[in-house]
């Protein structure tokens, strides 16, 4: 009569010794990465919290691969294996809860749940002028650009005080003379009753 369990245990000592040498080799590496130095940041924290979650799912794999070895090794494998499966769901059940719970509880104590977040280095989106402007042409004058700015028919009166609320506004363009004006310079209007 052939004995099957006998048959594979030469298979079985060679799984067992591989799953052992690589996945506690792999807890290893992870185990003395988790124990290089202390956390100086959130960030650093979340990475050895996120290592330390590996090396115990290394673990439960090897456990997981010797009790199927073992199996093998006696020629009865369990068809079942109830209290690891109904720990496996717990353990995702406590997971999955607490994944959704954390947001609710986020910033409810008056805190802003964004702040310490970086900002953006420029404004993102089409810029908007806060008020209109003109690029001065060849032969344009202050006078000039203020009567095409107003309604017509404008007053003298109205395009000297528009002319000159132009000049207060772009004087750091213009310069000291509102008689030189240079094509190519870009003057803001003001609002009209400025």
């Amino acid at each position: 009569m052939y004995d099957v369990a006998a048959a594979s245990r030469p298979r079985c000592l060679a799984v067992a010794t591989g799953l052992t040498a690589t996945l506690w080799g792999a807890a290893a590496v992870l185990a003395r990465a988790l124990t290089a130095r202390q956390p100086a940041t959130a960030d650093e924290a979340l990475v050895r919290l996120c290592l330390g979650a590996l090396v115990v799912a290394a673990g439960w794999a090897w456990l997981q691969g010797m009790t199927g070895v073992a199996d093998a090794w006696r020629g009865t494998p369990r068809a079942a294996h109830g209290g690891v499966r109904r720990l496996a769901v717990a353990a995702c059940g406590v997971a999955l809860a607490g994944a959704l719970t954390a947001p609710a509880h986020a910033g409810t104590d008056g805190s802003d749940p964004l702040s310490g977040l970086p900002l953006p280095e420029r404004a993102e989106g089409p810029a908007q002028p806060r008020h209109p402007t003109v690029v001065v042409r060849p032969g344009d004058t202050l006078w000039g650009l203020a009567e095409r700015d107003l309604p017509t028919p404008a007053t003298d009166r109205r395009v000297t005080s528009r002319w000159h609320a132009v000049y207060r506004r772009n004087r750091g363009v213009i310069g000291p003379d509102p008689d030189l004006i240079r094509p190519g310079q870009v003057l803001s209007l003001p609002k009209e009753n400025s």
